[in-house]
């Protein structure tokens, strides 16, 4: 279907200035164009455009700490998933550089292991809470917040929402100036979401880096703008974006999502390859696009600067091809089989040792030559190792391969994949009677769900992917594996 371009005509000054119109709130000529293209949930989504003042962040940092008491002494346990827990992983990953730094951690996974190390095990944990989700239907998010409660019993606990409207007390606006402007994808580092777990972590820090980039924005946006304007808004063009030695998982992934959410998936003229440092093994041929962040400094600063200039970069080329940029409607394809997913007929009928993964996906794709990339994913995290690496897949399948990390997946590529009919997807999840210790039956109610959003994967992909369930030998193989570590 071809999508209208009707800003793909623009200079890059003129691109720029349209652009931060709309977000000042023009809706006439251009500027009308881009708000209209950037309209999900029935409200304008340009939070990612224009740093608020540092009065505005500084005033909803205060509120929001403030109801949280002093349990953010101990600690914030960020409670998120897809582009609001990403970019709280790349904080707790840049704490490193912040010699102050205060506690901040993520919990994102349904995996039963991850949510028993999140909420104790003997050790100090936080009794601050801060859930995120702009519709605060997330069914993963809600349960993870629900689980929280449940296991903080009558200890002192408290738990915050983000969502995109305030409804005091307990839930704050996404956004600095209140409007419902922000959206996973593109939120950080403009969004509470991130501002307030980096004001925990690193207060002063972030005031010194969130100044610095008001006073640059503008200088920032003309530079990207010249650069997007010279990329044609059709075709198929290979995005790389490559990252500083200091980059770790969370930015990673965070980058991905905004690539692959952004822009794929949405267009028949328009059908961008996108790569964050070998995230996609391997690449297609070179890159016609590469964004070098190589030499960008480590610490808040950087990467906020990253986190921003991606963001306009992926928004504009996005803008230009004609494409919605701050909606993923395929995902709705495994969301709306959720209520009804069970892992029963799917999952009894195939296991497999973590090592005979590669082999079982190569006799799986013997005889589809129309499926000529494979993602592999693995719900339970046990599977991964050395048996599973994308190269051996590749080497075994004939294929490129991309592994992923659980859930996450669903929250990065699947919107991507989904519009791909040559993507074969194999779903690893772990056994039933693994999914969690006797004492912990909320973290077993999690490893449940999890199974259920594989299984609705695979119903929304039923022709090309697989769902595997990781033997219990293998299991618990990894298992002592990551004690023993």
């Amino acid at each position: 279907m071809k999508q209208p371009a009707e800003l793909a005509h623009l200079g890059a000054h003129e691109l720029w200035s349209h652009v931060c119109a709309a977000a000042m709130g023009v809706r006439t000529g251009a500027a009308a164009t881009v708000a209209k293209q950037c309209v999900s949930g029935g409200s304008v989504r340009l939070g990612w455009v224009r740093p608020p003042s540092w009065s505005a962040v500084e005033k909803n940092v205060t509120a929001i700490g403030a109801e949280l008491g002093a349990l953010t002494d101990r600690g914030l346990l960020v409670l998120a998933t897809g582009g609001w827990s990403f970019a709280a992983q790349a904080l707790t990953e840049t704490a490193g550089a912040v010699p102050a730094a205060r506690g901040l951690a993520v919990l994102d996974s349904l995996e039963p292991a991850a949510i028993c190390a999140a909420l104790d095990v003997g050790g100090r944990r936080p009794d601050g809470y801060l859930a995120i989700s702009a519709s605060g239907s997330t069914l993963e998010t809600r349960q993870l917040a629900n689980m929280v409660l449940t296991q903080a019993g009558s200890r002192r606990a408290r738990l915050i929402w983000l969502r995109d409207t305030a409804v005091p007390p307990g839930v704050f606006a996404l956004s600095p100036e209140g409007a419902c402007d922000q959206v996973a994808m593109l939120g950080a580092p403009l969004s509470l979401a991130f501002l307030f777990p980096a004001a925990t972590m690193d207060p002063v820090g972030l005031a010194v880096a969130h100044l610095d980039l008001r006073r640059r924005y503008l200088r920032i946006g003309a530079d990207v703008a010249r650069r997007v304007t010279g990329i044609p808004p059709c075709g198929a063009p290979r995005l790389y974006i490559a990252l500083p030695s200091w980059a770790d998982r969370g930015l990673r992934l965070w980058l991905l999502q905004l690539g692959r959410q952004v822009l794929c998936g949405k267009s028949a003229r328009f059908q961008p390859w996108i790569d964050v440092d070998g995230t996609a093994y391997p690449a297609p041929g070179g890159a016609d696009v590469r964004i070098d962040f190589g030499g960008v400094q480590a610490g808040l600063g950087g990467l906020m600067e990253i986190m921003y200039t991606a963001g306009l970069f992926v928004g504009f080329l996005a803008l230009r091809a004609g494409l919605q940029v701050t909606v993923h409607d395929h995902v709705r394809a495994y969301k709306d089989r959720l209520a009804n997913a069970t892992a029963t007929d799917d999952v009894a009928a195939r296991s497999a040792l973590a090592a005979e993964l590669p082999a079982l996906a190569a006799r799986w794709l013997a005889d589809r030559a129309e499926l000529t990339r494979l993602h592999v994913v693995l719900y339970d995290s046990r599977a991964a190792g050395p048996d599973t690496l994308p190269e051996l897949f590749a080497a075994t399948t004939g294929r490129g391969c991309e592994v992923h990390a659980g859930s996450a997946w669903n929250h990065h590529s699947f919107h991507a994949v989904y519009a791909d009919p040559t993507v074969a997807v194999l779903l690893v999840v772990a056994p039933p009677d693994l999914d969690a210790p006797p004492s912990a039956p909320c973290a077993a109610v999690a490893g449940r769900t999890l199974r259920q959003i594989a299984v609705a994967t695979h119903q929304a992909l039923p022709a090309r992917s697989m769902v595997v369930q990781l033997s219990s030998a293998s299991a618990r193989e990894g298992q002592n594996g990551k004690n023993r570590a």
